[in-house]
């Protein structure tokens, strides 16, 4: 159990992962591609963790974060598929401006 007056040491975590598998319409059951959604919280005290480095907005090219930086966006595909497997998909990514 947590104590409200010492921060949590983050020593136990949950990792919640969905495996997305994409198709070019709800009706069609060809998968073209497939992205793995990564959250990580401490089991502690319940804190998210964000994630460094990480561009904000989805790929079929790499690894990207949600706007909050909690969720990693990575696109994977199977071991035996051609490497350039899924890379036809949309993407769209969002850019911080300081004011």
């Amino acid at each position: 159990m947590a104590n409200p007056d010492r921060p949590c040491p983050h020593e136990n975590f949950d990792a919640f992962v969905e495996v997305n598998r994409l198709t070019a319409s709800d009706d069609a059951p060809t998968a073209i591609g497939y992205s793995a959604d990564i959250k990580v919280r401490c089991h502690d005290c319940g804190e998210p963790f964000r994630w460094t480095g990480v561009q904000a907005g989805l790929s079929p090219r790499g690894p990207m974060c949600s706007v909050d930086e909690t969720e990693l966006r990575a696109p994977l595909r199977p071991a035996s598929a051609d490497p350039d497997f899924g890379l036809g998909l949309p993407g769209f990514s969002v850019r911080y401006r300081e004011a």
